[in-house]
């Protein structure tokens, strides 16, 4: 059975507080997925892609960058709690890391193979993760935004990346897709893009629905994304 739980962490200033899914029916350690979330906070959206996760064997986090309780109640607040996490990303690879690191340690958890997904915002955190040179087996970006965390990061990125993307998404255009596989490249990344035709930002969103702004659920691309990603976590986490 699928189990969720809370799940709560803290650093020297504050408390987080993700949601962990498991299958209670295995009693082995299993592959840990970290899931970072929107702009929003850590949500259902993400809660229910932990429980997918754990569906395949894996022990998800849906973890938390904004603190405990604190969440968006709509778009300007989402608007501005990512800001405040933009204008510091260090402290934001920070909170990753811290979410990372703690989850290692659950008893379920096979600390050698890990992963990350992340959607929109998420994506951003994910490819930060990356980018830092931690050691970690992949991430997987959906419709992630690109730009770098000016941090001065050097040396091979270790993680395997998988960016799932729509090549009409306004938040990525094509001068910035080129620009993350130039510097995914310079940095010996084993990398892949998937772009779908025909499809905005936050395509993996049943309730997103502003094609006026480039936004909008694309059922086809959501199921074809996230099958593309379950291969990439069966390949990474081989043996």
């Amino acid at each position: 059975m699928i189990k969720t739980e809370k799940y709560s962490y803290n650093d020297a200033i504050q408390s987080y507080e993700g949601v962990i899914a498991f299958d209670d029916a295995i009693k082995d350690k299993r592959p840990v997925v970290l899931v970072a979330h929107t702009w929003m906070g850590q949500t259902q959206f993400e809660t229910e892609k932990a429980k997918k996760l754990a569906e395949m064997g894996y022990l998800a986090l849906a973890l938390d960058v904004y603190g405990k309780g604190t969440r968006a109640a709509d778009a300007s607040e989402a608007e501005t709690l990512m800001n405040q996490m933009l204008a510091d990303r260090q402290e934001l690879l920070n909170r990753l890391i811290l979410a990372l690191n703690n989850i290692k340690k659950h008893e379920l958890a096979d600390s050698a193979k890990v992963g990350a997904i992340g959607f929109c915002f998420g994506g951003k955190c994910v490819l930060d993760l990356a980018r830092s040179g931690l050691i970690i087996n992949g991430i997987v970006s959906f419709h992630g935004i690109f730009d770098s965390p000016g941090l001065n990061h050097q040396g091979d990125i270790n993680a395997k990346i998988l960016v799932l993307h729509g090549w009409e998404d306004p938040l990525a255009l094509p001068k910035d897709i080129n620009m993350l596989a130039e510097e995914l490249t310079e940095r010996n990344a084993v990398w892949e893009m998937d772009i779908f035709g025909h499809t905005g930002h936050a395509f993996t969103n049943p309730n997103a629905n502003s094609p006026e702004q480039g936004m909008n659920y694309n059922p086809m691309a959501d199921a074809r994304a996230w099958q593309r990603m379950v291969y990439f976590f069966e390949e990474i986490f081989e043996n």
